[in-house]
């Protein structure tokens, strides 16, 4: 167990350093605005640190939002005044002239989860792990002292614990968050409680319904103060948010009745309030008001609908208690939100039962029970989602689906039976079988509603790469992307979206390419309706690395991946997880090890009936490559190819292709393939087949040029064995290892060069060789004649000669 340490490195690095130039630059100090708890006091703290270094004077001023008439600002005119206010906070008008005179305002925002990682990694000195940061997450979405405030009732209680190097919460999520307590007035005053109490107990009020409630200028002030915020997909008038969110739970725990009572009562006026609101429309139920069943199922759509599935499930048996007043439409759809929110919260038994239920019921209705069509396809849907997450397996889902597809054609009805078709694709690409699912894509004869065509064009990217068709994919991605700057607020942040991304470009663009799409990674990791988890985060870091050649990182990266999935989720990439630590094990000379994680990865149900399906079978044949089993290895990839996936295929032959198998080599060279990563990987095998030292070392500088430094360095490997020591080729060569090299480490078989024996010069000939100087550079740079250089160089050569190419995966 590990307690907070007071973080002393400034957490907003760059920002702390951009304000702090601005200030010099302009000799003007700066005012920090931020709600209560997000760290105003510490970022102006941070930036007058940074001045004082660089020699200026500063006076520094917190809370100027709560100075009077005696707290007159007395700042040298030599100095810069540093300061801090609550956003929305009035300053005192003779302060307020003061500051304005002497400084420029920013406003900080909430930290992002990455952030906020970062700032629990620097507090306790170990990661965190995924489970203990989605609870300070929940907690506090970025607030600091929200975010101290409960993990130190965490530590105090004993929950947190420290394995495998991460800082680990030892209880579920749910129950650290209802263990927290937090005092209100520490963030906002009686009468801003008063009206945060409404919006803690009903979270799907709207910004009109508060100023209905408590008038313009309470709602007015509390988002002026960052107490009360618009969700970000809600637009102006959506859904709020109590900030930061551990203030709502304490607020909605001291609301027992009947004040909780009183408090909904009020809401009754709202407009639609009812069917509207899930929280109220579960208390009106509760208490024998008769609401109507279309109210109800609304109500249970909304809950589902912002991820609240306990009230989904509240609402939904409090209207089904009402059985005899239910036509079999209204019982149906309820048990429909029923089962899929006890399936979001893992009450997987209790789900099967609500959803069979309502099948049964759509399967004996009359025509004249109003079930409509699009129910009875909803339900279809739920229950081969439940079947395929139990089974891990999509043949059972796939035959609900064509059973309910069947019924709709008997009811000649085409939009229902495309939307059936189209969910069978996706529980295809679900399960990795990609050229089934793109040949079923296309025989879908219209497009799918919305966002499960959006869905399904982004796993269709991840499949066409698989199948060595990376221009389509590539091409696929861009049109998602036109699509996504059409569609509503937020509903292009799916996680096929962004794994379809980072997949697509880093397999076909390679890691420079993926480099430039960061942004758009960074852009959604402060949202609150994106969760990615820490151990995703860690998976997408080991294929990076692999692609780069970084064996340590890599493995690293996947042991953390593996570590955190088997303690906080998700479950369904623990067999990636596994596969990218046996291919980095094997890589690295631990054998033992690779194969205790091939047989781990063997005994796993399912463990290869996932979109990272291929993917996986390819890291297996690397791993059996690397284990010294070429035929093992062999087999799989043509098990791959066999299904069509020839770009996982190639992936898998990757290893041996890089140490220059010729069984390997071959194999690859046959396959069908289209991209440019995947084609110079083809070319590098045909390079090695067929020997030409000036089409290695245009593949080695394509690569180079493309982040893919394990191909860069195989390929100047392929040219400095067939050129002559001293020639052009064989220098080129050299420099092009020597850059490569600086990425690419934790090989089993790299030998470290022979640098002690190095003299001096020899030193500085060999550091200007690696920045990739020329033979006529280097001698300009050292004021040395061209033949001393290359004399120099040779003697390197012939010391540095032992030492092995890396062997990247």
């Amino acid at each position: 167990m590990t307690a907070w340490q007071r973080v002393r490195t400034p957490l907003r690095e760059a920002e702390v350093l951009a304000q702090a130039a601005e200030c010099s630059r302009h000799r003007r100090g700066l005012l920090v605005l931020g709600a209560p708890g997000d760290g105003a006091t510490r970022f102006a703290s941070d930036v007058a640190t940074r001045l004082r270094i660089t020699g200026h004077q500063v006076v520094r001023r917190d809370d100027l939002d709560r100075a009077g008439d005696g707290d007159a600002l007395a700042v040298p005119a030599d100095a810069l005044l540093i300061a801090s206010a609550r956003l929305g906070g009035p300053l005192h008008p003779e302060i307020a002239q003061a500051v304005a005179a002497r400084t420029h305002t920013v406003t900080v925002p909430t930290l992002t989860r990455a952030e906020t990682a970062d700032l629990v990694r620097r507090a306790i000195d170990h990661p965190p792990s995924a489970r203990l940061i989605e609870a300070l997450w929940q907690c506090g979405h970025g607030n600091l002292a929200a975010t101290r405030l409960a993990y130190d009732q965490f530590h105090r209680r004993g929950w947190v614990v420290v394995s495998h190097g991460h800082a680990h919460l030892t209880v579920p999520v749910r129950q650290a968050l209802d263990a927290v307590v937090a005092d209100p007035e520490r963030w906002a005053g009686p009468a801003d409680q008063a009206a945060l109490t409404a919006l803690a107990i009903e979270p799907r009020l709207t910004l009109s319904d508060m100023i209905a409630l408590h008038g313009a200028a309470a709602a007015e002030g509390l988002l002026d103060r960052g107490l009360m915020r618009v969700r970000r997909d809600a637009g102006g008038n959506g859904p709020l948010n109590v900030h930061p969110p551990l203030l709502a739970d304490v607020l909605r725990a001291r609301c027992v009745a009947p004040r909780l009572g009183d408090q909904l009562q009020t809401m009754t006026g709202l407009p639609d309030a009812v069917g509207r609101l899930p929280t109220l429309t579960w208390w009106s139920l509760s208490t024998g008001q008769p609401i109507a069943p279309d109210a109800a199922v609304s109500a249970a759509r909304h809950a589902y609908s912002v991820h609240d599935y306990q009230a989904g499930v509240q609402v939904t048996d409090a209207a089904l208690r009402q059985s005899g007043r239910l036509a079999p439409r209204h019982r149906a759809a309820l048990l429909l939100i029923q089962g899929l929110c006890l399936r979001m919260l893992e009450r997987l038994g209790e789900a099967d039962t609500s959803l069979s239920e309502a099948a049964t019921l759509v399967a004996g209705a009359a025509s004249a029970d109003g079930i409509e069509a699009a129910l009875a396809g909803e339900i279809a849907a739920a229950r081969a989602d439940l079947a395929h997450y139990r089974d891990r397996n999509p043949d059972r889902a796939l035959a609900l689906l064509a059973a309910a597809e069947g019924a709709a054609a008997e009811s000649d009805d085409d939009a229902q039976r495309t939307l059936l078709a189209a969910l069978a694709v996706l529980h295809l690409l679900y399960a990795g079988r990609f050229r089934a699912a793109v040949q079923r894509r296309l025989a879908l004869p219209q497009d799918p509603p919305g966002m499960l065509a959006r869905r399904i064009d982004a796993l269709q990217a991840v499949a066409l790469d698989a199948l060595g068709r990376g221009d389509e994919a590539i091409v696929l991605l861009g049109a998602l992307d036109r699509r996504a700057g059409s569609a509503p607020v937020g509903e292009w942040v799916t996680e096929e979206h962004l794994s379809a991304r980072f997949v697509v470009v880093l397999h076909c663009e390679g890691v420079m390419a993926l480099a430039r799409e960061l942004p758009r990674f960074a852009a959604v990791d402060g949202d609150e309706r994106v969760r990615v988890d820490h151990g995703m985060r860690c998976l997408a870091d080991a294929e990076l690395a692999m692609e780069t050649g970084d064996v340590a990182r890599a493995l690293s990266c996947a042991e953390d991946a593996r570590n955190t999935i088997e303690r906080d989720g998700p479950e369904d990439y623990l067999a990636r997880a596994l596969s990218l630590c046996a291919l980095a094990l094997a890589l690295h000379g631990r054998q033992a090890e690779a194969r205790t994680h091939l047989a781990r990865l063997e005994a796993l149900p399912g463990a290869a009936n996932a979109a990272v399906g291929p993917d996986i079978r390819a890291a297996v044949a690397g791993a059996l490559t690397a284990l010294g089993e070429t035929a093992g290895a062999l087999a799989v990839c043509r098990e791959l190819a066999e299904e069509g996936l020839d770009g996982a295929a190639l992936r898998g032959a990757v290893t041996g292709i890089l140490r220059r198998d010729g069984e390997l080599c071959a194999f690859a060279a046959g396959l069908r393939v289209r991209g440019a990563v995947p084609l110079l990987i083809q070319s590098l095998a045909r390079a090695v087949l067929h020997p030409s030292a000036r089409e290695a070392l245009r593949i080695g500088r394509s690569a180079a040029a493309a982040g893919q430094f394990a191909l860069a360095h195989a390929a100047g490997s392929l040219v400095r064995d067939q050129g002559a020591p001293g020639s052009a080729l064989h220098g080129e060569a050299m420099r092009l290892m020597s850059a490569a090299a600086g990425h690419t480490r934790g090989q089993a078989v790299e030998t470290p060069p022979a640098v002690a024996s190095l003299t001096r010069r020899e030193s500085q000939v060999a550091e200007l060789m690696s920045r990739g100087l020329t033979n006529t550079e280097i001698a300009q740079s050292l004021q040395l004649s061209k033949r001393t250089v290359e004399g120099h160089i040779n003697r390197l050569y012939r010391k540095t000669a032992p030492g092995s190419a890396p062997s990247a995966p």
